[in-house]
């Protein structure tokens, strides 16, 4: 027995991926959100409710005081006692209750540094560690009399704008502008200095009744609730040693889980491509699940690594930066699918062929603003990293005008596909003319327009030259003009002439496709070797092949007129009568002119036109197609089936009439300047 198919097999790996991915989002976000067993529910009821109930509004509000440097530094000395408290108590239950304390003891420290400079990014990894450095260095020195310290009880005047603890180099500043301002907290730069006192005072004795001899050593071997305290505790004092601030296991472990997790979106992303998707917009939605997964991979990682892993130093800021970009790049990723994938939703709709200017059009102002919104984002997270993007930007003045320049051919033929999407002179599937080319259009894009000439070859014409052509467009056309020349020997005599002229008409008036109101067949004058009958009419049709059928059928019952007027032809050239010939046919000749005679006496002589009761009487009377032709019995409709159709469209609104010359214009001999006005 075979296995499955490759095309059953890779929706089967698929599955077998997100399931895997969902796995572990899941376990993530529920460590995320602090799901615990439930003993350690109940140990944080519990507690929540001792605090509660021990606790009010008031105190609540002011657990964070920071109007003074006697304020800040006395919250500081709580929290601090808070922070021991809480480890101590996480070291014997090691809960999420109990963690949750000691997390909450850090963010509360950090509130008390001046962070609004440091990049969003740099942020975690600064406030932690000037807390440890401060933690030290205040376990280490004599901590000045709390009455020593300014305060907002004295006169306000005498409050400094910046207070130096004494015996150090540490400093309390107040905060001018901002959310924060009025406030006196530790200034970001603390850190270096922080860091050069710490290390000074490393051998100094603990001065305080603090447990914890070196926080700057203790934190960095923590771990959080998910990692049990025995895995931390079996490590080897080799893989103990602290490598860019953080022990080496944990280094270990974060490089396997990156890699497992890096591996992870490669495999899925392999398995979307080899789907075979049906339609461009379910190959944008497979492709818009590896910039969510990555997302959502990414944030577990991260809350892993930040709260259950607990990173420190030079590493937690390596991979802080490192997370931020992937994130920010991989959002801007998604963004771009997004934005493609809702416009191709609304192209997918019935009213858009696929290659027309509106769909192309739509797809354009997809890309733009998948462009900017991912451009923004990326820009965001620069600025996030501390990357100065507004100066950068500001920088780029020469080098923008040098890109402008380069892509200025790009830009002509964008704004002519704009031209041509508003003012729509073609569209996908109309035949027109355009300089000494002809053909029907297949496809307006962005840079381009492809038009299928009649030879079958393809001609691409960028958007900025096209929009400046003179285009025809014979698609907008409601009928087809038949427009000929008929050349009749000069024997013809001039009844003979008037006979064909009349029964000319006759036809056309009679002819179901012909516009009567558009028929016009005069004679136009002498030619070189015949007499000249301008013929023009307008055939109700708007597809090539019928519009030829018709033109013939004209141009035969033409030849049977001319017959019968027993006339010809003239031919464009010289006859030499070596021997006397039939000549004419005299008793036709005699007959026309019997006939033309006749009209006068009746006085039908259809000149200059035909009385409006004769028109009457001859509308549609004329068989078309001809008796005996398998499309005799046929409709309209059946006959302009198939064949060139000059749109996909019709077009709308009545045809304007034409009107026939008068009897002055015809008179009036035939020059140049005439035929340029007509």
């Amino acid at each position: 027995m075979t296995g499955p198919s490759r095309h059953v097999r890779w929706p089967i790996r698929s599955a077998r991926v997100l399931v895997m991915a969902l796995a572990l989002i899941a376990t993530c976000v529920l460590s995320k959100w602090h799901v615990t067993p439930v003993v350690a529910q109940s140990q944080l009821a519990q507690t929540s409710t001792q605090q509660n109930e021990a606790t009010d509004l008031s105190q609540q509000i002011g657990r964070i005081r920071t109007d003074s440097p006697r304020q800040t530094l006395q919250t500081f000395y709580r929290l601090a006692r808070e922070l021991e408290t809480a480890l101590q108590s996480y070291q014997v239950e090691w809960s999420f209750a109990a963690a949750a304390r000691v997390y909450r003891a850090v963010d509360d420290l950090r509130l008390l540094i001046d962070l609004s400079d440091v990049p969003s990014a740099s942020r975690r990894y600064v406030g932690n560690g000037i807390i440890g450095y401060l933690l030290d260095i205040f376990s280490r020195i004599e901590l000045p009399a709390v009455e020593d310290i300014p305060d907002l009880s004295a006169d306000v005047e005498k409050v400094p704008a910046s207070y130096r603890i004494p015996g150090t180099p540490l400093r309390l500043s107040r905060i001018d502008t901002g959310e924060r301002s009025g406030e006196f907290l530790f200034a970001s730069h603390t850190y270096q200095i922080a860091k050069r006192l710490s290390d000074d005072l490393r051998a100094s004795p603990v001065r305080t009744r603090s447990r914890i001899d070196s926080w700057t050593e203790t934190i960095p071997q923590l771990t959080g609730p998910l990692i049990p305290r025995s895995f931390a505790q079996a490590m080897p004092d080799s893989l103990k040693l602290i490598v860019f601030d953080t022990p080496f296991w944990k280094l270990l472990v974060a490089g396997v889980l990156i890699c497992v997790a890096a591996l992870l979106i490669i495999y899925g992303d392999r398995s979307l491509k080899h789907i075979q998707a049906e339609g461009r917009k379910t190959r944008l939605v497979l492709d818009l699940v590896t910039p969510i997964a990555l997302l959502a991979v990414l944030s577990s990682v991260d809350y892993f690594l930040a709260e259950q892993l607990l990173m420190t130093g030079r590493a937690q800021r390596f991979l802080d930066l490192s997370f931020t970009l992937v994130f920010y790049a991989a959002l801007a990723w998604g963004f771009w699918y997004v934005v493609l994938t809702v416009f191709e939703a609304l192209v997918v709709d019935p009213r858009f062929q696929d290659q027309s200017l509106d769909a192309n059009m739509f797809r354009l102002i997809a890309r733009i603003l998948a462009i900017v919104g991912s451009l923004l984002i990326l820009a965001y997270g620069l600025q996030t990293l501390g990357v100065p993007v507004l100066s950068l930007i500001a920088g780029l003045g020469i080098g923008g005008l040098a890109i402008a320049l380069a892509i200025r051919p790009t830009l002509e033929n964008l704004i002519g596909g704009f031209v041509l999407f508003v003012d729509k002179p073609v569209r996908v599937g109309d035949y027109c003319s355009f300089g000494d080319k002809q053909g029907t259009v297949e496809k307006i894009g962005v840079r381009s327009t492809q038009v299928r000439a009649l030879d079958r070859t393809l001609i691409s014409i960028p958007n900025s030259q096209f929009v400046d052509m003179q285009l025809i467009n014979w698609a907008r056309c409601d009928q087809m003009m038949i427009t000929h020349t008929l050349g009749l020997r000069y024997e013809t005599e001039p009844d003979q002439l008037r006979y064909v002229l009349a029964k000319t008409r006759e036809m056309l008036h009679s002819h179901p496709r012909i516009d009567p109101d558009t028929i016009r067949v005069r004679f136009a004058g002498y030619g070189a070797s015949s007499l000249d009958i301008d013929l023009r009419v307008y055939a109700k049709t708007r597809e090539w092949n019928d519009f030829y059928a018709i033109k013939e059928d004209v141009l035969l019952r033409i030849a049977e007129i001319v017959k019968s007027a027993g006339t010809g032809f003239a031919f464009p050239s010289r006859t030499i009568y070596v021997t006397k010939d039939g000549g004419l046919d005299e008793k036709l000749g005699d007959k026309a002119q019997e006939e033309v005679k006749a009209w006068r006496r009746r006085r039908e002589y259809p000149f200059p036109k035909f009385a409006a009761s004769k028109l009457e009487k001859l509308r549609d009377t004329l068989h078309y197609p001809p008796r005996g032709s398998p499309d005799f019995l046929a409709t309209e409709e059946e006959l302009s089936e198939g064949g060139e159709q000059l749109s996909a469209e019709p077009v709308e609104g009545p045809s304007e009439p034409i009107e026939e010359p008068s009897a002055e214009e015809v008179a009036q001999p035939v020059t140049e300047e005439s035929k340029d006005k007509k």
